[in-house]
């Protein structure tokens, strides 16, 4: 890239990319906005123009996985056929395959951020989105099934806690799936 400037939006997910790789080889404690400009061959000056400080590049690799995830989850979805349980399965594949290859670096931003208010709001921001996409999914399979408010909770919970272990190697990723989408199958209500 050298000789060539790069767009706001390029130079973004250029650092945005460089953090991930360094947080995947060197751990989330390596990453510093210093050694970004450094591993980017760029001034400090210029990643402070993307990220007011090292809690803004975390939460910004945050958003990015809950994007990557998001998008992972929405084209599963297309290539399932509109049966509830093929819908149920493609939710709970998709969400374990996305854990289990962003696992090591997304474990590392969380640790690095809990407590921030600003992680809680990503949170429930991005789970919201996620629920909605599941829940468009499941009535498109069944128009009688819906995944209520407190299926929601214990659904979310459970894939995140199964796809974090498979990630971290202590459960098998096919069975951290059936899991899933069995705790799913077992949430979705059906209206009378």
């Amino acid at each position: 890239m050298a000789g060539r400037r790069l767009s706001s939006a390029d130079r973004r997910a250029q650092l945005v990319g460089i953090a991930r790789d360094v947080i995947a080889s060197e751990g989330t404690d390596a990453l510093t906005l210093a050694y970004l400009a450094s591993r980017a061959g760029i001034s400090k000056p210029v990643v402070y123009d993307h990220f007011s400080s090292r809690s803004a590049l975390l939460l910004s690799l945050y958003e990015d996985f809950d994007r990557r995830h998001l998008a992972d989850l929405r084209a599963a979805l297309e290539r399932t056929p509109p049966e509830l349980r093929q819908r149920v399965d493609a939710i709970a594949a998709a969400h374990v395959a996305c854990v289990v290859s962003q696992g090591a670096e997304l474990s590392g931003v969380m640790a690095a951020l809990v407590g921030t208010p600003a992680l809680e709001e990503a949170k429930r921001e991005g789970e919201r989105r996620y629920v909605d996409v599941c829940r468009q999914a499941i009535r498109c399979a069944d128009g009688d099934a819906d995944l209520g408010e407190e299926g929601a909770i214990a659904f979310v919970g459970a894939a995140d806690a199964l796809g974090h272990a498979a990630a971290r190697g202590e459960a098998d990723p096919e069975r951290a799936r059936a899991t899933i989408a069995t705790v799913l199958l077992s949430v979705v209500t059906r209206s009378a």
